[in-house]
């Protein structure tokens, strides 16, 4: 019925801080290990998944019966480009980061300089 790859979707029944517990029907269920959530190191894994939410996974791999599967959300965020933010990044104002930012503050930041007396 399901192959290596599939993408399903599955309710979330059990958080631990190692991963999450995810029903796919009545008969399959599987693991979606830490590691398999996000590219981000996941301080609270409370804060990408909530009990009873309804996700969709990828198979990685069948268990030896056909009934506990690997799960990766991971893998669909690569492809969808789908991506939680941290905690702490929620709470960061957006900026633009770059040269352009730098060249823009340079000359006042040489006035400042010189002015604080680190014109030297």
């Amino acid at each position: 019925m399901y192959k290596n790859g599939d993408i399903v979707e599955g309710v979330i029944t059990g958080i631990q801080p190692y991963g999450a517990f995810v029903k796919i029907d009545d008969t399959h269920n599987g693991l979606l290990h830490i590691s398999e959530i996000s590219d981000d190191y996941i301080y609270d894994i409370h804060e990408y998944l909530s009990m009873k939410e309804k996700i969709r996974i990828k198979i990685l791999d069948l268990g030896e019966d056909d009934h506990h599967f690997k799960l990766s959300l991971k893998a669909l965020q690569k492809d969808s480009g789908r991506k939680r933010r941290s905690g702490i990044q929620k709470l960061l104002p957006k900026s633009i980061i770059g040269f352009q930012t730098l060249e823009d503050h340079l000359d006042q930041w040489i006035e400042e300089g010189k002015i604080g007396g680190y014109d030297d």
